[in-house]
């Protein structure tokens, strides 16, 4: 089983969740710093971007290292210490998403909470209902995009496994 996991590090798949993390960290970050207090009916949006993005950016360095010590343990079969360092590495990963996991149902509340509380983005003078387009969309449709997309990997797995168990 561990080898197997081992192995599914060396795949170049990875390469395009370290983008992924790269992209839309950089991204959320950004917006979280530049627009940090333009949303007075819930400060705590920019906040989940800010934390959301800069864990995301940290996640796709544990990635890079995970995947580095995993074709090391891959390529070299009895390197301990390269399996020590891809199981440690691991392990910061599953930490680090069952913290991004948290942080959005989290963040799912506030965005969603500033939305039913009447959220706007036009009249800034209206400050109680008020929150900057930037920040408000980008922390939505980042939510909503993970809701579409979480779906779809899962389905894609299943159906993988599925064929690869019938092709045998």
């Amino acid at each position: 089983m561990f080898d197997s996991l081992i192995w599914l590090f060396t795949l170049k798949i990875h390469s395009i969740l370290i983008i992924l993390d790269l992209v839309v960290g950089s991204v959320e970050l950004a917006h979280g710093i530049q627009y940090n207090s333009q949303c007075p009916i819930q400060p705590m949006i920019a906040t989940f971007l800010v934390v959301h993005g800069g864990v995301s950016l940290f996640s796709a360095f544990i990635i890079t290292m995970a995947m580095s010590s995993a074709r090391l343990a891959y390529q070299r079969d009895n390197n301990t210490a390269a399996r020590l360092m891809f199981f440690g590495f691991f392990s910061i990963l599953v930490l680090i998403n069952l913290f991004l996991f948290a942080w959005f149902i989290v963040g799912n509340i506030w965005v969603f909470g500033a939305r039913a509380n009447g959220a706007q983005t036009s009249d800034s003078t209206n400050s109680a209902a008020f929150c900057d387009s930037h920040v408000y969309l980008t922390a939505l449709v980042l939510i909503i995009t993970r809701y579409i997309i979480i779906p779809i990997v899962i389905i894609i797995v299943i159906f993988k496994r599925f064929c690869k168990k019938n092709n045998q």
